[in-house]
């Protein structure tokens, strides 16, 4: 027996198990029986959470299949990539509960990027810390670029043909084959006509697609491609189809046959498209003018956000602590799909005007020193620069506290359109106003010792009013660190002030979040090592979202 048969031996068999499956679940849905679960071996490569929702789906008997791009399967699995899963629609409910159980969240794809029968999903693997991505389909959408204007009736056939594969249900390389070169030819763009006919810059048609097309080409045969046309003629131009074939395995940069096999494929798609062709060419040129022109957009390109709505996080700790690395990379972890904005809310990203203002309270410091020396501490002049060198140190904070409000402002209105918000650093004066917990970004005025005087108590009273307005976020991380192992971290700062702070972190910690009724409060040990905290941080979140 030669590799090929062995090959379609194997495949007969899995079809035929899987026939069996969907032949079980019908009895029960017409309750003539119960559906036998099907045992599906753990991929060798992926994440343990897919995994572990793929056995699941077999086991609930819940008809899908990884309906496109199986070359790249492994990536998929593994989380790199977005995993496209079409579903049997009477499976709906199931398959959501299923979802729900391994905590799978909902999320909305972000405006022009939502389509019909299509529903998107996080996942969290615990064990790599890492997401991935589910594109759910109860319906074979597709089309160009920012429209997916067809609807191809395929989604039983595509189902029916599934087997086993990495413990994933795969379709039938012809059918996945047949569908892959319509996408190619709907995605195929004018500027890319141009482009091939030219022969400049990349092909119209993406080396990747290329390469999914040779190797679905070697998972089958012609006479199998062509069986598979004739049972699916009803919805499929089969003639473009196999002309297309023969055009990209043999000549892929032939931009004029291409264009015309394009306009063959529309024509003969019509009756399944979505909209007219007139109002998808304006949909497309929209969506792309508005991607390649911020400047005229009243809010940049948006990720993903969660189906629950937003939620503001911020981390707070004593130097050494690590906020800023963490929220540079929890911002990248989240950012990965979903919409997220991270704000800076210390001191050292003034804007313009506190630079300004600094370097005029510079000037009034050095100042009053050469005053000093000439005409003695005491003497009238010296007097009046000291007064003027506090209140334009106490205006400074007033800026600084302005920059820090500015920032949150647009974290809060960030958070309440649905997006994630991380803020690295927090003023502390809504929960507390205790000297200790204003060394860590809160109120600077009094908490030096200029706030006596009718000026300076003045400005004091304004700027803690301003920090009064920055209410807690959804989530406090308390990053709390021995100062031990801070000063190791951090050697050039003073040990009196790291120690201050740490206290006064250690204070925050013990704090019980129940007594807070605004925000949770987590405690979280950053004297470990980075992977470790970073590990607990992630899955607080997650729990959060």
């Amino acid at each position: 027996m030669t590799a090929r048969d062995l090959e379609r031996e194997g495949s007969h068999s899995a079809h035929a198990e899987l026939g069996e499956q969907i032949r079980s679940q019908r009895l029960a849905k017409n309750g003539e029986g119960a559906p036998s679960a099907v045992h599906v071996a753990p991929a060798a490569v992926g994440l343990r959470a897919i995994a572990e929702l793929m056995q699941a789906l077999a086991d609930q008997g819940i008809r899908y299949c990884h309906w496109k791009s199986n070359l790249r399967l492994a990536v998929s699995l593994d989380g790199r990539t977005d995993l496209d899963l079409l579903v049997d629609r009477r499976d709906a409910l199931r398959f959501r509960a299923l979802l729900l159980e391994h905590d799978v969240k909902p999320v909305l794809a972000p405006p022009g990027k939502r389509y019909p029968g299509l529903e998107d999903y996080l996942g969290f693997d615990a064990e790599s810390g890492r997401m991935f991505h589910l594109h759910v389909h109860y319906q074979l959408v597709l089309g160009e670029q920012f429209v997916k204007n067809y609807r191809l009736p395929l989604e039983e056939r595509f189902l029916a043909s599934a087997r086993l594969r990495d413990g994933v249900m795969v379709p039938a390389p012809e059918l996945e084959l047949i569908v892959l070169t319509l996408r190619a030819l709907l995605k195929y763009r004018d500027r890319d006509v141009v482009k091939d006919v030219l022969t400049i810059r990349s092909p119209g048609i993406p080396e990747p697609i290329l390469e999914e097309v040779h190797y679905l080409l070697a998972q089958t045969t012609t006479e199998q491609v062509e069986r598979m046309l004739d049972a699916v003629a009803g919805a499929v131009p089969a003639d473009v189809v196999q002309e297309a074939l023969r055009l990209l395995t043999e000549s892929p940069r032939a931009g004029y046959r291409l264009f015309d096999l394009r306009r063959r494929t529309r024509q003969a798609l019509r009756p399944l498209q979505r909209t007219s062709r007139l109002r998808a060419s304006i949909t497309y040129l929209r969506e792309l003018w508005s991607r390649r022109n911020t400047f005229l957009r009243f809010a940049p390109a948006r990720g993903m956000t969660s189906a629950q709505g937003g939620l503001s996080f911020a981390l707070v700790g004593a130097d050494g602590a690590g906020k800023s690395t963490l929220s540079a990379l929890l911002a990248e972890w989240l950012g990965w799909k979903l919409d997220v904005h991270a704000h800076y809310l210390g001191s050292k990203q003034p804007s313009r005007r506190s630079r300004a203002l600094y370097i005029v309270f510079r000037m009034a410091r050095r100042s009053q020193r050469h005053a000093g020396q000439w005409f003695g501490e005491r003497s009238l002049p010296a007097k009046a620069l000291a007064s003027l060198r506090d209140a334009l140190l106490g205006v400074y904070h007033i800026s600084i506290g302005w920059d820090r409000k500015a920032r949150y402002q647009a974290g809060t209105k960030q958070a309440l359109s649905g997006s994630i918000v991380l803020y690295d650093r927090f003023p502390l004066e809504a929960i507390s106003s205790d000297a200790g917990f204003r060394m860590l970004d809160g109120p600077q005025i009094s908490s030096n010792g200029n706030g006596s005087g009718l000026i300076m108590s003045g400005l004091a009273a304004a700027e803690e009013r301003l920090y009064r307005r920055m209410r807690p976020p959804d989530i406090l991380f308390v990053l709390d660190v021995n100062p031990e192992v801070a000063l190791q971290r951090k050697p050039d700062h003073e040990r009196s002030a790291v120690e201050a702070k740490s206290r006064a972190i250690g204070e925050l910690a013990a704090m019980s979040s129940d007594a807070l009724s605004e925000f949770r409060l987590v405690h979280v040990d950053a004297g470990q090592p980075l992977d470790a905290v970073l590990r607990r941080l992630k899955a607080q979140i997650w729990k959060a979202l």
